[in-house]
């Protein structure tokens, strides 16, 4: 008759608990770290407004622009409609990210 070695040895558990352990560790310092450097934002405020103003303004309407007249004129010359059609996915695609990035850092709980 065969036998089978156990399923969990003593050094399974032990490694379980180890791992267990050092990620309660890490988790209690994000917490403690969070709590006491925490900041609210405010110092990326600048930033964030010129980079969704240029997005969204003229900026971003002339790169839209760019990138369609580019993949219009590389869909002419290669004869592939995959430059064209990338572009418009790409010039659409940066509207619609911007405006559910700021649905769901605007949205309250």
């Amino acid at each position: 008759m065969k036998t089978f070695p156990p399923l969990h040895t003593s050094f399974d558990a032990r490694r379980w608990i180890k791992a267990l352990i050092i990620v309660g560790l890490i988790f209690g310092l994000m917490l403690w770290y969070q709590h006491v450097f925490a900041s609210d934002g405010t110092e990326f405020e600048e930033a964030t407004r010129k980079f969704e103003s240029w997005v969204k303004g003229n900026l971003g309407k002339l790169a839209a622009m760019v990138a369609i007249a580019v993949g219009s004129i590389m869909a002419a010359v290669r004869k592939d409609w995959s430059w064209f059609f990338g572009a418009i996915i790409l010039a659409v695609g940066i509207g619609v990210v911007i405006g559910i990035v700021n649905a769901s850092f605007t949205a309250t709980v």
